[in-house]
């Protein structure tokens, strides 16, 4: 398969043009999932627009690219209408094109089924994950390199849930996805942002479910695979766990606020917090709290917890470790604890919601 943007040697070999540094380029954002973990939240949505920061998750990647990435493809199988309606209301000062996969065919296959898009060097992004990368210098650290890919890798204490990966130098040596706890070759974990040359899209098999981290990459260990470190602020957010990890993070790193025409005056505040407009609290709020438009809390205790829309909080509840979802109610003295409540969910008085997730 010879892709467009390719030209042929003497030998009829196709050869791939490199992108030069400031040039065009393109991004895919796999966005296929179907959210499984972060269910009921994802049975009225995608998991790319579940709200992080009272915004649509997916537009957390769009907020430090660079003028080079002027096209970014939206690989989106589950509730594709959803999203290219999103997508087609949106202004995000370049093209944003949704391409929908008929059928879930894993990240790699995810990237195999825009490859007639695809016109040189590209950027690949998984869709759940939140980060400070500057994606300008891992663009220039591609090109540098001059190997067929380039994986950043960020550090963390237990790399068991993670892809992990055992480098030399700038070059990956080995690939190993979820080890068994005490057996990863190294802390350094797949932080979901990648860079590849075409050709590697003829190494993903079309038709069939491809993963990226347990087909390709051991692959591209052996090809080349170039490794871009960096610690700054990473989290995935696919588990109740993780989504709320990565709205610390955010709150922590670029703050929260609280709207002018948010009634917060009899409430006490402990930052961050983010407190969207036509909010009304009286009770305890934070640390690490994100209340969507409209919601109205009592004199309730909220923390480590984020709030959809129109959500309602009586007085006496308790409300911590949780998602809850647009306009559910938390009934007067309820419980609710490390929990997703789903969107419309009417928690009784006094009831216990403890580690569950609850649909309407």
């Amino acid at each position: 398969m010879t892709h467009r943007g390719t030209r042929a040697d003497p030998a009829g070999k196709p050869t791939y043009a490199r992108r030069r540094i400031g040039a065009r380029m393109q991004l895919v954002i796999i966005a296929g999932g179907l959210g499984t973990r972060l269910r009921p939240l994802t049975y009225e949505r995608p998991k790319a627009l579940v709200p992080l920061l009272n915004r649509p998750q997916i537009l957390h990647l769009f907020d430090r690219l660079p003028p080079a990435i002027d096209e970014v493809l939206v690989a989106v199988n589950y509730r594709f209408e959803q999203v290219q309606a999103f997508f087609g209301a949106a202004d995000l000062g370049r093209d944003v094109r949704v391409v929908h996969e008929a059928a879930p065919l894993g990240t790699g296959g995810a990237l195999r089924n825009v490859a007639s898009r695809i016109h040189g060097t590209f950027a690949a992004f998984n869709g759940d994950v939140v980060d400070s990368l500057d994606v300008g210098e891992l663009l220039r650290f591609h090109a540098d390199r001059r190997r067929r890919a380039t994986i950043t890798v960020a550090p963390v204490e237990d790399p068991s849930a993670f892809g992990v990966v055992a480098v030399d130098g700038d070059r990956a040596v080995r690939f190993v996805e979820k080890p068994p706890r005490g057996d990863a070759p190294s802390n350094l974990v797949n932080s979901g942002r990648y860079v590849f040359e075409p050709e590697v899209l003829d190494m993903i098999e079309a038709g069939r479910e491809v993963s990226l981290e347990r087909e390709v990459f051991p692959r591209l260990v052996q090809a080349g695979l170039s490794v871009f470190r960096y610690e700054g602020v990473w989290s995935d957010a696919g588990t109740r766990e993780s989504y709320l990890q990565a709205q610390a993070l955010l709150l922590g790193a670029w703050g929260g606020g609280i709207a002018e025409d948010a009634e917060v005056e009899r409430a006490a505040i402990r930052k961050p917090v983010l407190v969207a407009p036509g909010a009304f609290v009286e009770g305890t709020l934070g640390p690490r709290v994100v209340l969507g438009r409209g919601c109205r809390v009592g004199r309730a205790r909220v923390e480590d917890a984020a709030l959809f829309a129109g959500v309602n909080v009586d007085d006496k509840a308790e409300v911590s470790g949780s998602i809850v979802g647009d306009r559910a109610s938390i009934g007067e003295g309820a419980v609710v604890r490390d929990s997703i409540v789903g969107d419309g969910v009417q928690v009784a008085p006094h009831a216990e919601v403890v580690k569950a997730s609850v649909a309407a």
